[in-house]
């Protein structure tokens, strides 16, 4: 990992408007534990979790909660790398289990455990919420929500996308903002952080496979974004089987109509234009599949087909 301090980036707090006072992230609010915050290279902030790197706003406590935190056959989990698509699989698993009801927001739909930022509901907030409960989470397998996942009642569900696609999305959702330090660097130092594993997740080979090896447990359902673009409708209808959902095909055409790319972005439900960073639609990028080709150079993406066949190839996960 670059070189760190324990010196923390200047707030941005005396610029923050008072619309957006609460859901604008700043350490002392939201990162729980200043003292192990570390500022690498290009200002990139992270703390190190279990030996992983992970943003600002999760921290030790929140954390520890989440792995023993007991969960029921009804819970949902939904697990990802950050940029995968895990928001177009929440609103999903949202629109299946009718878990909107009368909320005004996505986000308001399920529980972050382990993020001390937008979803900062206490443990026993979460306790007492309505059944089933839907759960976020960007933790490997080892650092799951409620311990040992096949051990656990809950069902997982693991979303994974084409990682080219997946570094090139956090590289424009981190740069500059607040929970990533303002981090400043260019691409060529992002991509070069990404495939050493020290980007806010750590390492995504090892991050995706952690899912993928227990990918066969009757309560684990891997996907990837890939697939969910390609045929919606028979994805959606696996994720249904999964959860023991009874699927009609006037509730098919419901869903389908509702959980497309334009009509998510468009959606004062779905998008998070409350947040200050994001209020220009940031969240929702371009949605497409292969759109690294427009950042990575020819020796760039040589260089992690190299690195991908190294880290996967014997897994027989491919994009």
């Amino acid at each position: 990992m670059p070189s760190a301090t324990n010196d923390s980036h200047p707030s941005h707090n005396e610029t923050k408007s008072h619309k957006f006072a609460v859901l604008e992230y700043n350490d002392e609010e939201h990162a729980e534990n200043l003292e192990d915050l570390q500022i690498g290279e290009h200002g990139y902030k992270y703390r190190i979790l279990d030996g992983r790197v992970v943003p600002p706003f999760i921290g030790p406590k929140r954390y520890e909660m989440t792995r023993r935190f007991k969960t029921e056959s009804t819970d949902i989990c939904f697990v990802s790398w950050p940029r995968s698509g895990s928001t177009w699989l929440s609103y999903i698993l949202v629109l299946l289990t009718g878990s909107d009801g009368d909320k005004d927001k996505l986000r308001d739909s399920f529980h972050w455990l382990e993020s001390g930022w937008l979803y900062q509901r206490t443990e026993e907030e979460v306790q007492n919420a309505p059944r089933p409960r839907i759960f976020a989470s960007h933790m490997p397998y080892d650092m799951a929500l409620g311990g040992v996942p096949e051990q656990n009642p809950c069902k997982y569900i693991y979303i994974a996308r084409n990682p080219k696609d997946t570094c090139v999305s956090c590289f424009h959702f981190d740069r500059q903002k607040s929970w990533s330090g303002y981090y400043s660097g260019e691409w060529d130092h992002w991509l070069e952080m990404f495939m050493n594993g020290q980007c806010h997740r750590g390492d995504w080979f090892d991050h995706v496979l952690s899912w993928w090896e227990h990918r066969h447990a009757d309560n684990i359902l891997f996907l990837t974004y890939e697939d969910l673009k390609r045929d919606p409708e028979a994805e959606v209808c696996k994720i249904a089987a999964f959860l023991g959902v009874e699927m009609t095909p006037d509730r098919l055409d419901g869903i389908k109509g509702k959980i497309s790319f334009s009509a998510m972005k468009a959606s004062g439900f779905t998008d998070l234009g409350e947040i200050k960073e994001l209020s220009h639609g940031e969240h929702f990028r371009r949605g497409k599949s292969g759109s690294w080709k427009d950042q990575f150079t020819v020796a760039q993406s040589e260089a992690f087909d190299l690195l991908y066949k190294n880290k996967m190839g014997s897994s027989g996960l491919s994009f």
